[in-house]
C-alpha cells in the first residue's frame, strides 16, 4: 500500500470516528425535578466532545423551537432557568419534560433522553392549632391544620421540619409518637407544622403553616420533683406555668420564658 492510500485510509477512519463522536446523545443533569413558582433551576447539558464555538439548546415536550440556549464551556453546558421558562405557556402547577441537544455550524446532535420536572403551585398557609402544650409521654394531645380553603385532598403535620402524617386535617397525637427515635432527657420540645393539598388537577401545595412548640415530658423518668424552663414566645402558650404528677408523686413544673436556653429548655 502506498503512503498516499493509507493516508487517504487514514483520513476516512478519523473522519468516521469523528461522525460518531459527534452522534454521541449528550446528557440532561437536574439539581432537582421539583421547583415551586418563582423559583430558579440549574440544568446541565454534557456533550461527547470539547468545544467552545457551539451552543447547547434546551427544548420543552417534543416541540422543535429551543426555549434557552447558551454557549458551551468545555464538555459542559450550564443552564439557569426559571418557573416561567420552563413552564412557556402551561399553567402554574404543571409537570414539564424537558430535553437537550446541541449545535456547532451545521451540525446538530441527537436530543438527549428527556426529563420531568414538576412546578409546583402555592396557595395560602394554614393555621395550625394545638389542644395544648404540654403532654405526659403516655398522653395526647389534638392538633388541628385549619385551611382557608374548603376544597382540600389531605393535610400533612410535620415534626421539626419534616413530615410524620398525612392524611385528615385533624387528629390526635399521643407523646410516645411525638417522641419517637428521640431522647427525652425528661423534657423534649417538638415543633409542629402543617400543609395541605387543595382539590386541583395541578401540583398545588400550601406554604407552611404557623410553627407551634410542644412539648413532651417522660415521667417515668423523674424520681424527684424539678422545675424546668422553657424558651418560646410566651402568647404561644396557653399557660406561663404547668405542672404534671408522676405515679411516684414527683411534680414536673415546666415555666415559659423569653430568655435563649441551651436546647430550648433546663431543668434542674
Amino acid at each position: 500500500m502506498s503512503l498516499i492510500q493509507l493516508f487517504i485510509l487514514s483520513t476516512c477512519c478519523w473522519t468516521a470516528a469523528a461522525r460518531y463522536i459527534w452522534s454521541d446523545v449528550p446528557k440532561l443533569l437536574l439539581e432537582y425535578v421539583e421547583i415551586t413558582e418563582g423559583e430558579v433551576l440549574d440544568v446541565g447539558c454534557t456533550v461527547p466532545i470539547d468545544y467552545g464555538e457551539g451552543v447547547c439548546r434546551l427544548f420543552r415536550g417534543d416541540s422543535d423551537y429551543p426555549f434557552a440556549t447558551v454557549r458551551a464551556q468545555s464538555y459542559s453546558c450550564n443552564f439557569h432557568v426559571g418557573s416561567s421558562q420552563l413552564l412557556g405557556h402551561r399553567p402554574v402547577g404543571s409537570k414539564i419534560s424537558i430535553r437537550c441537544d446541541y449545535k456547532i455550524q451545521d451540525f446538530i446532535s441527537q436530543s438527549s433522553d428527556s426529563s420531568y420536572i414538576i412546578v409546583w403551585g402555592t396557595r395560602p398557609s394554614p393555621k395550625l392549632s394545638v389542644s395544648r402544650h404540654f403532654i405526659p409521654l403516655d398522653d395526647s394531645i389534638e392538633v388541628t391544620c385549619s385551611p382557608p380553603v374548603t376544597s382540600v385532598s389531605r393535610c400533612y403535620f410535620y415534626k421539626d421540619g419534616f413530615q410524620f402524617w398525612g392524611e385528615s386535617c385533624s387528629r390526635n397525637l399521643t407523646g410516645q409518637a411525638l417522641a419517637v427515635y428521640q431522647k427525652l432527657d425528661p423534657l423534649l420540645p417538638v415543633n409542629l407544622s402543617c400543609t395541605y393539598d387543595p382539590v386541583t388537577t395541578h401540583y398545588i401545595r400550601s406554604q407552611y403553616s404557623n410553627h407551634i412548640s410542644v412539648f413532651v415530658v417522660d415521667m417515668s423518668k423523674v424520681s424527684s420533683s424539678m422545675d424546668c424552663e422553657v424558651s418560646g414566645p410566651q402568647y404561644q402558650l396557653e399557660n406561663s406555668s404547668w405542672t404534671t404528677t408522676g405515679t411516684n408523686g414527683a411534680n414536673v413544673t415546666v415555666r415559659v420564658t423569653n430568655s435563649t436556653l441551651p436546647s430550648g429548655h433546663i431543668c434542674t
